[in-house]
């Protein structure tokens, strides 16, 4: 269950829809939450005076965070700031949906309130969409040229490397950050999506989904900064990262799978195929020379049998696929938007 705080009552609203809804999950961020979340209502206040709304979202923390950030918003009066409440964790991804679809704006951001991707990243992501309409989201990234990732773990540096050209090779696509949250949408591509994942693998779940329905993605660099002393209440304590590496990198595989079931499975299909032929080439020649030959074409029958158990899979995650994108559209009003299914167009990116 969801719980109001006196900033986010209806009657404390405004009437008038904003142009840019922000929506920053946290969770048991005492040590930041105050001077984040005043930071970030500046920047916004400068950028769209009058005409945006922050959307706080309180996953569960069982720290001070919420104490500490309702008194701070009582004190300094910055502009229309809402704050959505957990009683329990229920994940990134559930803290995102909610704000999502708390959210007013005609463009929705998603990203961190501490101001790592830089303090002018929700201007750009807005600015990006204002000056190209035919695209429907803009991710952040910090692998595209003139981005970078700062004071980052070299590991999860790495890892972020890797697993991002492994996913935009795996599913062809042009997005060099697949797993970021810095993002932004158009209200009309994002509140209807259907997701179900609840945790950090909510972020490839919407990147695929909304690319199957052909919706089209912008993307620009930016620089992620691994925030640290700057804005604790006390310098000495240190942020850990949430992330469950082991986790994510399973989940996100299962995702790839079911994103493009027939180019994967028809890999692993022409490598048995051609392991059964060479077990079959063989058998013949052992047969012709007077050598025993039933065991190898015993094994490239099998080979045979399991390349046509592949082709089978493949082709029925695929229907599996084109159903579910199917029900996924049922939840857009007509008119969808003009780059939705059903019409066939390709996606589009920025160039470097």
């Amino acid at each position: 269950m969801m719980t109001m705080d006196a900033q986010e009552r209806p009657n404390s609203m405004p009437d008038r829809r904003p142009r840019v809804s922000v929506v920053c999950p946290f969770y048991n961020e005492e040590q930041i939450i105050e001077r984040a979340t005043l930071e970030m209502c500046e920047r916004l206040q400068a950028s769209f005076p009058g005409d945006f709304e922050l959307i706080m979202v309180n996953d569960g923390s069982t720290d001070g965070s919420h104490d500490h950030l309702i008194e701070a918003l009582q004190t300094v009066k910055l502009g229309p700031v809402r704050v959505l409440s957990y009683p329990f964790n229920q994940g990134r991804g559930r803290a995102l949906k909610t704000g999502i679809d708390a959210a007013r704006g005609d463009i929705i951001v998603t990203t961190e309130a501490d101001g790592s991707w830089g303090e002018d990243i929700v201007a750009r992501l807005v600015a990006f969409l204002d000056t190209y309409p035919a695209y429907d989201f803009v991710v952040a990234s910090p692998h595209r040229s003139g981005g970078g990732l700062v004071q980052v773990d070299p590991r999860r540096a790495f890892l972020s490397r890797a697993g991002n050209w492994l996913i935009r090779n795996l599913f062809e696509s042009n997005v060099t950050m697949n797993t970021g949250m810095t993002r932004a949408y158009r209200r009309s591509v994002i509140q209807p999506l259907v997701v179900f994942e609840s945790g950090k693998e909510f972020h490839l779940e919407v990147l695929l989904k909304l690319l199957a329905l052909n919706f089209v993605a912008g993307e620009i660099p930016a620089v992620l900064t691994w925030q640290t002393h700057r804005l604790a209440r006390d310098p000495t304590a240190k942020r850990k990262s949430s992330t469950r590496i082991r986790r994510t990198i399973f989940t996100h595989l299962r995702f790839l799978v079911m994103a493009q079931p027939v180019r994967h499975f028809a890999v692993l299909g022409a490598a048995t195929s051609l392991l059964s032929l060479i077990f079959l080439a063989l058998a013949m020649r052992n047969l012709f020379i007077g050598e025993p030959s039933g065991l190898f074409a015993l094994v490239g029958l099998n080979l045979i049998l399991f390349t046509l158990m592949l082709i089978g899979t493949a082709v029925t995650l695929y229907q599996v696929r084109e159903v579910m994108i199917e029900n996924w559209m049922k939840y857009y009003p007509k008119p969808h938007p003009p780059s939705a299914r059903p019409l066939k167009t390709e996606h589009g990116f920025t160039a470097d």
